[in-house]
């Protein structure tokens, strides 16, 4: 991931990074004990909580 402007980051769990993910200000991100978060290629987030079992999909 891009973190030039990234302030904090927690990752716990089963995460996914596609490619050129930026991330900014504060993320945090928690992936359930046995589900997995894929974050895709291109996503950009900022001052996010992530959470549970998660898959984005770009539309």
């Amino acid at each position: 991931p891009h973190i030039v402007e990234l302030d904090h980051l927690t990752v716990t769990g089963d995460v996914y990074f596609g490619r050129n993910v930026t991330l900014r200000g504060t993320v945090i991100v928690v992936a359930n004990e046995g589900q997995r978060i894929d974050i895709p290629d291109g996503c950009i987030l900022e001052n996010r909580l992530l959470s549970g079992n998660l898959t984005m999909t770009e539309l």
